[in-house]
């Protein structure tokens, strides 16, 4: 859904839909995963998807522009997307454990393992079809372009997913969607060390995915209201003074 929107919508269409799968999670973890609501937390998973927008409308400012052929089929395919991640990332959550516990059921790097090996055995066939067919020949394919699905495929659909996995069980599912919009402040360090000095935009955007990182990581225990005792508080007190 992702892709397919890039061929109706325009890419600053896409990438600030896109970015809504931050608030899609934090939601679907409040209503399935019992995770705690704070304002703090919600104004955070704002704050990274404001800093995604800013960058994304300053690269479009800059950029040429692009005609969105149907922009409101690709704005809704770039929607499904984000909703489609949340569930996916919250289905993670609850069916795979961490590997330290796996109580009989399939660790993450099997799941990950089978879900390559889904992938080669329902679309190899298709590829081959394309070949054969001429109208995507392997021929077509240069080492160099080869060398680089191969290095994708490597770095991004193996370790950088499995990483992302395991922090969706080590972490929330909202600190690990919110997590991937750190590459907005990382590509503004590697832009200004390699001589592309960003623009005030990238740098505002950059700074704001940063704060609301950082507040979503927050304990949500620092906002309880300091007048209001934990609910197990009055066993425990009682417990002490019994003891003394």
């Amino acid at each position: 859904m992702f892709n397919l929107s890039l061929k109706y919508t325009t890419v600053t269409s896409n990438t600030i839909l896109s970015s809504t799968s931050s608030l899609f999670t934090f939601l679907v973890s409040l209503a399935f995963l019992s995770e705690k609501f704070t304002w703090v937390k919600f104004l955070s998973v704002l704050l990274c998807m404001g800093g995604t927008i800013i960058v994304s409308l300053g690269d479009s400012e800059s950029g040429p522009s692009t005609i969105a052929s149907k922009p409101l089929l690709g704005d809704v395919f770039a929607l499904v997307s984000a909703g489609f991640y949340a569930v996916y990332i919250t289905l993670i959550r609850i069916k795979l454990p961490d590997d330290e516990e796996k109580k009989g059921r399939a660790s993450m790097a099997q799941f990950l393992g089978f879900l390559g090996l889904f992938n080669l055995l329902i679309f190899l066939p298709v590829a081959v079809v394309l070949h054969l067919t001429k109208l995507e020949p392997f021929s077509a394919l240069t080492w160099k372009q080869l060398g680089l699905v191969v290095g994708k495929g490597l770095l991004d659909n193996v370790l950088s997913d499995y990483l992302w996995a395991k922090a969706v069980l080590l972490t929330t599912t909202t600190v690990a969607s919110a997590g991937l919009t750190i590459q907005v402040p990382l590509a503004a360090i590697v832009d200004t060390v390699t001589g592309h000095a960003p623009r005030l935009m990238d740098y505002l955007g950059a700074i704001a995915v940063m704060i609301g990182f950082a507040g979503i990581n927050i304990p949500t225990d620092e906002y309880k209201d300091p007048g209001v005792e934990p609910e197990d508080c009055h066993g425990r007190c009682e417990a002490t003074q019994a003891n003394v």
